[in-house]
Parts: C-alpha cells; structure tokens; sequence
C-alpha cells in the first residue's frame, strides 16, 4: 500500500509524508504509518521486557557510575534493537525543540495554558492583551495579575519559524509546528478562525471549548485520566474527536466549575470498569478462573480505598476481577474472583457488611476527584507545592534528590490505554543494593512448599506478604529466614543435635 525504496527514500521522513498524504482517504492506513513511524525511530531502541524466572540469577547491573551483581527472579530482557544512547538522543532533540518553543514565546511576552511532548497551548486572541491569571507578571486595572495573550498573527510567526526547520517535503508536510484545525469554525482550516477557551487540571488533563448560547461547547477533550477506563457509554463525538462519554464528562465538570446548568449523565452511577485481556503467559498462573482463557476480554473494577474491600481481607494480595459484559446495565451485579487465593465475591454499589462483596468506584466518584487532582510537576503562583485548590500561573520547581534509586522498565501506561494485562500487578523494579537483605535458596523454597500458607504463617509469625515473598525469590531481612529455618526444622520431623 505504501512503497518505499531504500535506495532513495529517507525511511522515517517517507512514512510521515505518506501518512500525511493517506490521512484524508485513509484514516486507517495513516493510522499504522504514525505507529510505525513511533516504533521505528524511538519504540525498537528502547524495548525492554520484563520477565519472571522460577529461580534466581545474578544480575549486572549499570546506572550511571553505579555498577553491581544482584540476584534477581525477575529480569528484563531488551529487544533486537535495543540500544537506550540512542533512544536518550531521540527523546533529547523533541525535549530541546519543545524548550526552544516555550522560550519563543516567553521571549514575546506571551504564556500557555498547558504543554504537552510534541505541543504548546499558547494563550492568545485576535488582537492581544491581558488574561486574569493570578501569579501572573502583568497587572489589570483592579489591580488584579494577569499574563499578557498574543495575537493571532504573533502565534503565526512563532509557527513560521519553526518550519526552517521542517525536514519533511513541503508539499506533503507543510508544517512541523502546526496551528491545530480546532483553532478555526468547525474545526476546518478552510473557515475563518476562532476564539478558543481552555480549562487545564494539569499537564495532560485539559479541555478546550467555545461559548455558545447555552454556555459552552466542547471542542477537544483530554482522556488522559480517563481513557483507561471501560467506556460506559459507546460512540465517538465528532466535534471534539474523543469518546463520546469524554466530551460528557468534560462538559459536567465545565459546567459545575462555570456554575452554569448541568446534568449528571445516565452513566453516572455505573461501576468504574478496566477492561483487560488476557495475553501474557507470565500472570494468572495460579488461581485463574475457569471462565477466562486466553486472548479474553475481562473486567477490572476500581475498588473503593475507603470500604471497597471485604472485612478482614488482605489488600496488598487482593486483586478482584469479574467477566466481561457488554451489558452496562448489568455492571452492577457482575460476580468475580479474587486471583489472589481464588475466592469468589459480588458486586455491590454500596456497603452492606458483607464479607462476600466488594464495591467499586463510580463513574461519578472518579469524576469528582478527577478535578482534585494535583499538577506535581510545578510549584503553585506562591512557590509552594500545588494542591487541589492551586490556581494560576505555576512556577518551575526545583527538585534535590534524596536518594538515586536505579529502576527498571517503569512505565505504566494504565491513564492512557487499560488493556495490558500485566497492570494487574504492575510494580515498579528496583535495583537498590541488598544491604541486610537475603534470598532463601532453592532448598528451603522447596521445603516450604510441601506446607499449606496457613501452617507456614501459624507456626512462624509471619504474614501472608513476607511467606509470599520468601516463596517467590524476593530479598527479605536475614532475620526473617532464620525465623523459617527454624520454623521448619519441628514441622519436618527432624532431631536436632548439638556438639
């Protein structure tokens, strides 16, 4: 479908080119060409894939000046083309090219409402002038901050300059730093331009909207925070190119924060659903329910921290999930199992002192918090650490590390896309030193196997955390396994003798 020659073709400029070119035919195609485009020039450099073994190897570890052998029984294995010097000037050039935007701007006087990998919302208007913003550098003439909005024609020029730069051919790629269609009516570049508002939580929580007769309309909705979820209501909506249930979302919580006439949406009061598939052979190994085989859908609801979880459960080892249903309807009353120790519990919206149910978030729960959400990266107008209720023009924080921890694959990508199976138990894996920690060798894993969790907890003292740990190869305190050694030796029959 898209023909590229080596011989003459730069690889990763053709296939943008050609996903430009397919995007108004071929959304599908266009598609694929940005993903491999993505996976070609950073993704392959920097694949790492997390593993666990059934028995401990040494590991060699490099960070930094950092290096040292640590026994591990999980490893990281890197791709084919796994080469991270490279990836780090990748990811350095796109990091230099959005400083050098933000300084433009901040150059000509200007601000923004938000920044993301690849963008800036530069806040602006037709013919410029001064925004409310506390903490911002300019006054009103109440006296009141304010930032400074450039003009439209401002905004172009910052945008001419960035295409000196543009690598791409020009009649297929015209812009590198493009002025986004939603700026003009309906989203068409062909129509006039509009004025846009925008309400920003934090870096990538964000909407953008026009005033209209009734109050406002969405025209771009962020998912970031919310795309993760099970959608509880199906359709995408054209006019602000997201989730259907997104822009309804948005506009509630707009519309609460605008003071202005709002209505909860029908799936308000729904359970608040992950949907996963089953596809990695390394969780789910034990405890699995009949019901799920490979390459299923199934549900992983969002339990409450409050009273979510059954009495007297565990919840460091609870990890409830239930049946896919496409029937929103009959959300409410999915059962499941804990894949944990395989117990199986209801659903239930609200507390009722049973032990034999828990009981998931709502939709509308995880609305209210969304907006109470912290932008931890910056420092509030006052140079103190944002909270919930921070407004305003935020400042650079600086940041003094207390300890340098090397870490493995860290990646989490639940906010945006909640279908990697391996969120179930997803943890970050560090490379400290072991200090006092040790691992129980082979033997006296094998030892510890021929006996129930129960026993092993009643005649050691230990929780059912640290026994899991011991079972599974994890470093615990040297104390801990003379606690087992000994634990062990009545439990096998053995006489001990001393000399």
């Amino acid at each position: 479908m898209v023909a590229i020659d080596p011989n003459s073709d730069d690889f990763f400029c053709h296939v943008i080119e050609q996903k430009t070119l397919h995007k108004p035919t071929n959304k599908g195609l266009s598609h694929f060409l940005k993903i491999l485009a993505n996976s070609g020039s950073y993704g392959l450099f920097v694949e790492v894939n997390q593993e666990k073994i059934s028995e401990p190897v040494d590991v060699h570890i490099f960070s930094g000046e950092i290096s040292r052998d640590k026994h591990f029984s999980e490893v990281e294995k890197t791709g084919l083309w796994y080469f991270p010097p490279l990836a780090a000037v990748i990811t350095a050039g796109g990091r230099l090219l959005l400083s050098m935007l933000e300084t433009t701007v901040i150059e000509a006087g200007g601000s923004y409402l938000f920044c993301d990998t690849d963008s800036l919302s530069i806040v602006s208007n037709e013919h410029c002038g001064l925004v409310p913003c506390p903490g911002g550098s300019h006054k009103l003439s109440d006296g009141s901050d304010a930032v400074k909005a450039l003009s439209w024609d401002e905004v172009d020029e910052i945008a001419a300059k960035f295409n000196r730069l543009n690598p791409y051919n020009k009649s297929l790629v015209r812009d590198i730093l493009k002025i986004e269609d939603v700026n003009f009516v309906d989203s068409d570049p062909r129509k006039p331009r509009r004025q846009l508002f925008g309400y920003a939580i934090s870096a990538k929580r964000y909407v953008l909207y026009i005033k209209t007769e009734d109050g406002i309309s969405v025209v771009k909705a962020s998912g970031h925070g919310l795309g993760y979820l099970c959608a509880p209501k199906e359709g995408m909506d054209e006019n602000s190119d997201a989730p259907l249930w997104i822009t309804e979302a948005w506009a509630w919580l707009l519309r609460r924060d605008l003071e202005l006439p709002c209505k909860k949406p029908a799936w308000f009061d729904l359970p608040a659903m992950m949907r996963m598939t089953l596809t990695s052979p390394n969780v789910m190994r034990s405890h699995r329910p009949e019901w799920l085989f490979p390459f299923n859908f199934f549900f992983f609801p969002l339990l409450s921290d409050l009273d979510g979880y059954p009495a007297g459960c565990d919840r460091s080892n609870f990890k409830f999930i239930t049946r896919y249903e496409s029937d929103r309807e009959k959300w409410k009353k999915l059962e499941g199992t804990n894949l944990c120790d395989g117990q199986h519990y209801s659903i239930a919206m609200f507390p009722n002192g049973k032990q034999g149910t828990v009981v998931p978030e709502s939709f509308g729960i995880i609305l209210r918090l969304y907006l109470r959400r912290p932008e931890s990266k910056s420092l509030a107008p006052d140079r103190t650490p944002c909270v919930a209720d921070t407004q305003g023009l935020l400042r650079r924080a600086s940041i003094v590390a207390g300890e340098i921890v090397p870490v493995g694959k860290e990646t989490d990508r639940h906010w945006e896309q909640g279908e990697d199976m391996s969120l179930v138990d997803f943890r970050v894996l560090e490379y400290r030193p072991s200090g006092k920690l040790v691992i129980a060798d082979a033997a006296l894993r094998e030892e510890m196997a021929k006996f129930s969790l129960r026993e092993l907890m009643r005649k050691t003292g230990l929780s059912q955390k640290t026994i899991y740990a011991i079972l599974r190869g994890q470093p615990v305190r040297k104390r801990t396994l003379l606690v087992v050694d000994r634990a062990l030796i009545p439990l096998l029959g053995l006489k001990v003798t001393s000399n």
